[in-house]
Order: structure tokens, then sequence, then C-alpha cells
């Protein structure tokens, strides 16, 4: 039987192969990504700028949600501490506390990290990172 799967899989992915291999012969478009219009290398450039934007917001999303939760988590990991300190180490739930606090922390820290490499206001299409402080 295991021997019949392997025979049907091996010729699944030959016929594969082969109807693949005929269509980029006989199609080509199907292999080269070319626009209708013909793009410089600035145009391909500028398209993954905008595309990394959005990329920014979601690890920023997903750093503060992750931030919330691990420091909800080592409230609780606190209490399991108190109800019974030996199954819970104290170091558990500071540990805890510590990498929520860096990921609350992080994208703030990549405004500035931004701003200091390429100067100016960082901004996304969705966000502003710009923030006043005290004296302005």
């Amino acid at each position: 039987m295991k021997k019949l799967n392997k025979d049907i899989k091996r010729k699944l992915g030959m016929a594969l192969g082969v109807t693949a291999g005929l269509a980029v012969a006989f199609v080509p478009e199907l292999a080269f990504a070319q626009a209708t219009s013909a793009q410089s290398i600035g145009d391909v450039a500028m398209n993954a700028s905008k595309s990394i934007n959005g990329v920014q917001v979601m690890i920023q999303g997903a750093c503060y949600m992750a931030g919330v939760a691990l420091a909800g988590g080592s409230m609780f990991k606190f209490k399991a501490h108190k109800d019974n300190p030996q199954q819970t180490p104290l170091s558990t739930p500071i540990v805890m506390l510590a990498v929520a606090a860096g990921l609350l922390y992080l994208p703030s820290l990549m405004t500035s990290a931004g701003q200091s490499l390429w100067g100016g206001k960082q901004t996304s299409d969705k966000v502003s990172y710009e923030y006043s402080s005290y004296g302005s």
C-alpha cells in the first residue's frame, strides 16, 4: 500500500512538473514578472517602500497586543507565586513584566531609530509617529 502511494505521488509530481515546464515554455509571461509598461528600479523601490509602511503598522500593533497580554499574564503569575511560592518562582512574572515593557516600548523605539537613521518625521499612511515633548 505504501509503495502504491509513493508511485502515485511520484507520477503526480512528474506530471505537475512537466505541466509547469510546458506552461512556462509556451506562455513566457507566466515566468517573468513584467508589467505592461516598463518600470525602473526606482519605481520598484517606491512600491516596496509603500508596502513596508503597512508591515510597520502591523508589527507595532502586534507589539502592543503582545505587551498587554504579557503584562496581564505576569499579574496572574504574581498571584500564582503568592498562592504557592514553591511552584511558581518569582523570576517568571518579573521576566514576563520586563518583556511586556520592552514590547510596549518597541514602537516608539522604532520611531526614534527611524528618525536617527533617516532624519525628519517618520510617518506612514495610517499613523503619525510624531508627538510633542513638554517644552513644545
